[in-house]
């Protein structure tokens, strides 16, 4: 059996690129779909954390923004503060696979200097918000960031304390149940 290869490792220290990876049919959805059962059997039960987010919602902390903004996207509201900053933490992760404590105030937003990216509870959020916009709009770009963020926290799942665990877990269900839709509108 193929081995699925993107969660593999230390992903936060050294990130996949997904560069020119091969078409491998079936057998690449089946190694994935083994690998993501696997990491679901060694984690707990799978829930959906409540959300108590402390002060308002800014750059310079990435998870009081993150939480503030899957609070709005649980409510089905995509304010200001969704249309933002999710394409732009997006494309933070895109580009070094890594979210950062905080971030300058001012565009282009750069992680503040002495920022840590090994926080977990960020890359959680922002995989829910992925989660969130891919239901609301069907944006491949939403789906695609959010089997990437599920890859680094795979590889991290040791690192988890239980309540994050357990959102992986919720996370994991999701995103299988997300891609068995796709693939039965895809008549695959």
């Amino acid at each position: 059996m193929l081995n699925y290869a993107y969660s593999d490792g230390d992903l936060l220290e050294t990130p996949q690129t997904y560069r020119y990876s091969s078409f491998q049919g079936h057998a690449f959805v089946d190694a994935w779909r083994a690998s993501r059962l696997a990491a679901c059997a060694a984690l707990p039960a799978p829930a959906l954390p409540a959300l108590h987010p402390h002060g308002a919602a800014h750059a310079e902390d990435s998870k009081t923004l993150l939480s503030h903004l899957c609070l709005e996207m649980r409510a089905g509201v995509s304010g200001p503060l969704a249309a933002y900053w999710l394409p732009r933490l997006l494309k933070k992760f895109e580009v070094s696979k890594r979210l950062y404590a905080g971030y300058e105030a001012a565009a282009p937003h750069r992680p503040l200097p002495q920022s840590s990216y090994s926080c977990l509870q960020p890359y959680l959020l922002l995989a829910e918000c992925m989660l969130h916009g891919w239901q609301a709009s069907g944006a491949a770009y939403y789906l695609s960031g959010l089997l990437k963020l599920t890859d680094t926290l795979v590889s991290q799942q040791a690192r988890l304390e239980p309540d994050q665990g357990a959102y992986l877990a919720w996370l994991l269900g999701q995103e299988q149940q997300v891609l068995a839709s796709v693939a039965r509108q895809a008549g695959l």
